[in-house]
């Protein structure tokens, strides 16, 4: 469940996000790292990564950046970062209705 050799700040993240999967299924099972624990615990931290970024967009819109600095700092476009973030934060987590 490694990501070794990947490079700048993408392996950072990867190893990041590996290490606090790894103390989330610590800290919420019996510390078995499983396949369905190492899921269920990535599910939980892109959740709370995704709330986050909810917050930190709406301070970036308080002190009055736009859209388009916010779809740069995201790396998408103007418009895609309008879209997922010029609405409230969403109440429920996401899942799938299959």
């Amino acid at each position: 469940m490694g990501t070794a050799g990947v490079p700048g700040p993408e392996g950072a993240a990867e190893s990041i996000i590996d290490e606090a999967m790894r103390e989330l299924v610590q800290k919420l099972g019996d510390g078995e790292l499983t396949v369905g624990a190492a899921l269920g615990a990535t599910a939980a931290l892109r959740d709370a990564a995704d709330r986050k970024l909810f917050v930190l967009v709406g301070f970036a819109r308080d002190a009055g950046a736009s859209w388009a600095a916010i779809g740069e700092a995201l790396g998408v476009t103007t418009q895609a970062a309008h879209q997922r973030f010029g609405r409230k934060q969403p109440t429920k987590s996401r899942k799938s209705a299959s």
